[in-house]
């Protein structure tokens, strides 16, 4: 029996640039390589503070003459108006665009013939994208069906339809539930500020360039990537516990309190959840771990899907 789902990604907003300098601007702000992005090619890529955190994580798209950073809601004000501070030098425009879409994900066995029947081709890679002038929609992820819709609002009704005819609504825990499976995390405010993208594995995610040239926070990004100073990073991993999980809430070890943190989560059955986690790699890989202050919840750890350069890691002198 096919299987194929749709849901409404009414958490997400966009902040879109248009200008002569807007790509220039954006190079100079962001860790993926802007040059790159066209009307058929986004990026992953993230915002950072000079001193190398992660404000914000996102997918780059054009659509006709606008860049648009699809995102978490609840950051796009804040990188607005991070951003808005040194726009004023470019010749190009800062907009918060998030009423101007409504966002949709698509997955399963029709997910391809579905966006087939709006948009008459198929984006068919990582972040490719295919587009007319009211909508457009980009691959989630190269190796299955997944994609991303953007709509104005005045077509939500005709694609919503096709939606229905080809896909069953779902609850946006679904669609979570499969990042995380994924190795991705998007940053909310409860962690923004908080850690630096190699922490969040978005070197092995394809949202860092170590070869564009200079922008906020490289410097300490790379130093992180070449000089293998890592001690934790991103894991997928899996609990039970009466008490509703929250992002930033602590993990313990066994052997020592406050080794990691609840980067986002999912349900994924009565009392179950999927989440990721910033975690000290050695805890990570020698202790029992639980929740803070729960110490029946045990944690179990999933693989992840992606490998991570191992010369990111921290290098022992001997």
């Amino acid at each position: 029996m096919k299987q194929t789902y749709f849901c409404p990604l009414n958490h997400f907003g966009s902040v879109s640039l248009t200008g002569q300098d807007a790509k220039t601007f954006l190079q100079g702000q962001v860790t993926c390589d802007v040059s790159n992005v066209s009307t058929s090619q986004g990026q992953a890529g993230a915002y950072c503070t000079p001193k190398g955190n992660v404000i914000a994580n996102f997918d780059l798209v054009a659509h006709t003459d606008t860049l648009l950073l699809h995102m978490p809601l609840s950051m796009v004000d804040t990188v607005q108006k991070a951003m808005a501070k040194y726009i004023v030098f470019s010749n190009a425009d800062l907009h918060d665009a998030s009423t101007d879409w409504c966002r949709f994900a698509v997955w399963g066995d029709d997910a391809i013939a579905c966006i087939n029947d709006i948009f008459g081709s198929v984006p068919e890679s990582h972040l490719t994208t295919v587009q007319n002038q009211d909508r457009l929609a980009w691959s989630n992820n190269a190796d299955s069906s997944e994609f991303i819709v953007y709509c104005h609002p005045n077509t939500k009704a005709q694609v919503t339809a096709t939606l229905e005819q080809w896909a069953s609504l779902t609850e946006v825990h679904a669609w979570e539930a499969r990042q995380i499976n994924q190795g991705l995390v998007y940053v909310t405010p409860d962690i923004s500020d908080s850690y630096v993208p190699q922490m969040l594995n978005l070197q092995a995610t394809g949202a860092i360039n170590f070869n564009k040239g200079c922008y906020t926070g490289q410097e300490i990004v790379a130093r992180m990537q070449y000089l293998g100073k890592l001690k934790r990073h991103l894991f997928i991993g899996q609990v039970t516990t009466n008490h509703a999980l929250e992002v930033g809430q602590q993990i313990n070890a066994s052997k020592r309190k406050n080794v990691g943190r609840i980067t986002s989560f999912s349900t994924t059955g009565e009392n179950t959840y999927t989440f990721t986690a910033v975690i000290n790699i050695s805890e990570a890989q020698d202790n029992q771990l639980h929740l803070h202050e729960q110490e029946g919840t045990a944690i179990s750890l999933l693989p992840l899907p992606y490998e991570i350069d191992p010369q990111v890691f921290e290098r022992i002198r001997l």
